[in-house]
């Protein structure tokens, strides 16, 4: 055999190789992945539903929280606040107004998208508004607690937007705080049933509440 044929079958040789590498390599790119026990599995792309973002109820929010945040311990014997009734963990948001604001009117917004459900006079709370609202596509219910009715507008049914103006914080020790200091305390429960409670008396109870303050930072 002479060298023009060597070469001519050495270079046959080498592009019949590197057609059967990359064949091999197509066939194993398009394969389903599979188990440790090579059974076929099938991938596919979770869709996560957009984690919705509470906005802030009142302004500067978070320098608010100085008394009350979730899920402390509450007793009359331990209470930033006096004299103290209320014994249990808090299931809301206490945001607190400044000793400016005691004669001025403080606004108060939706923190999400969604129903006015009530709008009342409740014990505990002096004025209430009640809004349902969903996170990660489930419902969840808002409590607006020590809110001056008067200065609510909108009617029972209707859709509130994020940001909208729900109404004045109640005037301190007075009937629209059912005679509490002036703050407004935010709770948001799980689930379409509505909870007013401020307060759980075990404290595995409050699986059952959403912290704001987690959404705010």
């Amino acid at each position: 055999m002479n060298k023009a044929k060597t070469i001519l079958i050495i270079s046959i040789v080498i592009i019949l190789m590197i057609i059967l590498v990359s064949s091999r390599k197509n066939y194993f790119q398009k394969m389903p992945a599979t188990t440790e026990d090579n059974s076929t599995t099938t991938i596919t792309k979770n869709k996560l539903s957009p984690k919705q973002i509470f906005i802030s109820p009142i302004n500067n929010a978070l320098s608010r929280i100085t008394k009350k945040p979730f899920g402390i311990y509450i007793s009359p014997t331990n209470s930033p606040i006096t004299p103290e009734k209320i014994t249990g963990y808090h299931t809301g948001v206490d945001f607190e107004t400044f000793p400016i604001e005691q004669n001025e009117d403080i606004s108060i917004v939706a923190i999400c998208d969604g129903k006015l459900l009530e709008k009342k006079q409740a014990r505990g709370y002096g004025g209430m508004i009640i809004q349902s609202c969903s996170l990660e596509d489930s419902p969840i219910t808002i409590i607006y607690g020590h809110v001056r009715l008067s200065s609510v507008k909108n009617s029972i049914g209707e859709i509130l937007k994020t940001g909208n103006f729900l109404g004045f914080l109640g005037t301190g020790y007075s009937t629209e705080t059912d005679g509490e200091r002036k703050h407004l305390h935010l709770g948001i429960h799980r689930g379409e049933k509505i909870d007013t409670r401020g307060y759980v008396q075990m404290e595995s109870e409050l699986e059952n509440w959403i912290d704001i303050e987690e959404y705010l930072k």
